[in-house]
């Protein structure tokens, strides 16, 4: 068996000061807070969960309800490391929550949720890095109409509260995907996620390396048979 050690994390005894990645703010569309949903019950969403490999468009409703309940911003604390620690509906650890979330709806548009403020803020599409996700995503799973979402980790968040953090941060990233699971079945949304990282696209989205691609997935409507 050929297995990785990625150590035991711990909290440090004296946390580190780190300054987030600035991501840059373009075009910034403020979604629909979705109204007041009905949704089935856990029972029936766990019953029902499956990996669906057909995509349909989605509006931005669908769109607002899914990241709505998947990754918004709920709370905001100071815990003395240099940037917000959050509540969110997803847990993390230590509430630092080092992944963002990048959407493509096509292999020349591309969005980051800002969870802040619920919204997408577009990335520009001249020349972006990104591209190469869409052909690598439809070697695994066609996105036919879907959107790909992108899960971009910034491990420095984590370090500065955590030693061998590697490990909590793939953690967060698969939470934050089986959470996703559950929300897009309660939404009558396909989804699926990939086994490939988005890297080496992600990590060249900064030439100062602080991100780094950590899974990708598909979501769409559900298709008329």
């Amino acid at each position: 068996m050929i297995w990785t050690n990625l150590g035991n994390p711990n909290p440090l005894e004296t946390p580190s000061q780190y300054k987030p990645y600035e991501w840059p703010s373009k075009d910034l569309e403020h979604l629909p807070v979705p109204a007041e949903l009905t949704l089935p019950s856990l029972e029936k969403v766990i019953e029902g969960r499956r990996t669906r490999r057909s995509f349909g468009q989605l509006n931005r409703e669908q769109l607002s309800s899914f990241l709505w309940l998947s990754c918004r911003t709920l709370i905001k604390g100071d815990d003395g490391i240099g940037f917000p620690i959050t509540q969110r509906p997803a847990p993390s650890a230590g509430a630092i929550h080092p992944i963002h979330l990048i959407l493509g709806e096509h292999e020349d548009r591309w969005h980051r949720y800002d969870p802040d403020n619920h919204a997408l803020s577009k990335i520009r599409s001249d020349g972006c890095v990104l591209r190469g996700v869409w052909p690598a995503a439809k070697k695994v799973v066609e996105p036919e109409d879907g959107t790909i979402l992108v899960f971009v980790a910034e491990p420095g968040k984590t370090y500065a509260k955590y030693e061998s953090a590697d490990s909590l941060i793939w953690r967060d990233a698969g939470v934050l995907i089986g959470h996703m699971a559950l929300v897009a079945e309660a939404l009558k949304l396909n989804f699926c996620p990939l086994g490939i990282t988005g890297e080496p696209w992600v990590s060249e989205l900064d030439d100062q390396q602080h991100l780094v691609g950590v899974g990708l997935a598909i979501l769409g409507s559900k298709v008329s048979s």
